[in-house]
């Protein structure tokens, strides 16, 4: 039986998304401004670029989309508690249901190039049929650093959003667009400081209440590090001076983040119950601990001594470590994409249900600071991007 997951903001947070319906036929506001808030959000929307026929957009995010004053107030424990915080100061789009969860898995590893670049391969894996997803260029004001990150848009409304239509009197990506920035699931900043989500599955969710914390999820962590961080030692900060909780007191699932700069240095962060074996009757009984592993390649299941190998990915993660050690942990662009390609997942169907499905292969070159993108594991089609 397929375990149902919640990723942090993006799948609940963000997913109680809806834009306001008329009484007589329920259509979506078909102007693309009717639920911005001001004319810097206008113009930031003006920046967006369709790069793939509805499967992958870019925009110029230069709107200012309020982390100080989200992070004010304590920040947030749950996805719903930043929901609460981010929509009111970002839209004027009205609340009216919560969005469920999926299944996923991802690939993630870290290597030098020939010339000794420091790169990052990246699968995002899930279950939508196709991809809608936008690439977001942070030029905003208060951050610290530029970044490029991708968020996947159906998150917020996999039925109305997955065709992607930019504004058609039916769907209006303009609010998906603006929420995105806390639903980035992997990114890069003018420092070369890399950061991606993956998810852990059957133990329950990470929490934390250490007095005198601010408390983040997994996309405000995401996007907190990106904006003010050059390094695997401050990014690893960020995590121990905040409560982490991966989506509230009740989360059915955890997250492990691979974080990597341009100096070399990658480690995975993740938290898990020292003493205890999963899975774990009462997960949010107590404190979970976070651990720091040091490593270049991860999937979906725990890399912590005492859980390891709980979860899943295996065969992923295989494949990752043998090329790995072949290549002497030195590969080209090209062969990064390859690996990714290698470790992609299919959409396929057990039991009635559509599994994860590759949504995009992304190489990240910390030292240069571009990405090349792959969508829809169309690895002939590759989009390259210049931060």
């Amino acid at each position: 039986m397929k375990r149902s997951i919640y990723l942090g903001v993006c799948l609940t947070a963000i997913a109680c998304i809806v834009i306001s319906c008329s009484k007589s036929g329920g259509k979506i506001a078909s102007n693309p401004a009717a639920y911005l808030k001001n004319d810097e959000q206008k113009a930031m929307l003006a920046t967006l670029k369709d790069l793939a026929h509805g499967q992958m957009y870019s925009v110029e995010y230069s709107a200012d989309y309020c982390l100080d004053e989200i992070m004010a107030g304590g920040g947030a424990s749950s996805s719903l508690k930043l929901l609460g915080k981010a929509l009111p100061l970002l839209t004027t789009v009205p609340l009216s249901r919560a969005g469920g969860g999926f299944d996923f898995g991802c690939s993630a590893f870290c290597v030098k190039s020939p010339s000794g670049d420091i790169l990052v391969g990246r699968n995002f894996d899930y279950r939508f049929v196709s991809a809608s997803n936008v690439l977001v260029h942070n030029v905003s004001k208060g951050a610290a650093h530029k970044s490029v990150n991708i968020s996947s848009l159906p998150f917020i409304d996999k039925d109305t959003y997955v065709a992607g239509a930019l504004s058609d009197g039916k769907t209006d990506i303009s609010v998906p667009v603006t929420a995105s920035i806390y639903c980035c699931l992997d990114g890069m900043n003018d420092a070369g400081l890399f950061i991606g989500v993956l998810s852990l599955r059957g133990t329950g969710g990470a929490v934390q209440h250490e007095a005198g914390k601010g408390d983040i999820v997994p996309t405000l962590a995401i996007r907190l590090i990106l904006d003010t961080c050059t390094s695997v030692d401050e990014a690893v900060e960020v995590f121990r001076s905040h409560n982490f909780f991966a989506d509230g007191e009740n989360s059915d699932s955890n997250f492990h983040f691979l974080i990597a700069d341009a100096g070399g240095k990658s480690v995975v962060v993740e938290y898990y119950r020292p003493g205890e074996v999963p899975p774990l009757s009462e997960p949010a009984a107590k404190d979970w601990t976070m651990n720091l592993i040091d490593t270049d390649h991860v999937t979906n299941f725990y890399l912590s001594e005492e859980w390891w190998n709980f979860g899943g990915g295996q065969t992923r993660y295989d494949t990752l470590h043998d090329t790995l050690e072949s290549k002497n942990r030195v590969m080209t662009e090209d062969e990064c994409m390859a690996l990714l390609d290698d470790v992609h997942t299919n959409l396929q169907s057990e039991g009635g249900d559509i599994t994860s499905n590759t949504q995009w292969s992304v190489v990240y070159n910390l030292s240069k600071k571009t990405a090349t993108i792959c969508v829809n594991k169309n690895y002939e089609d590759k989009l390259p991007f210049q931060l």
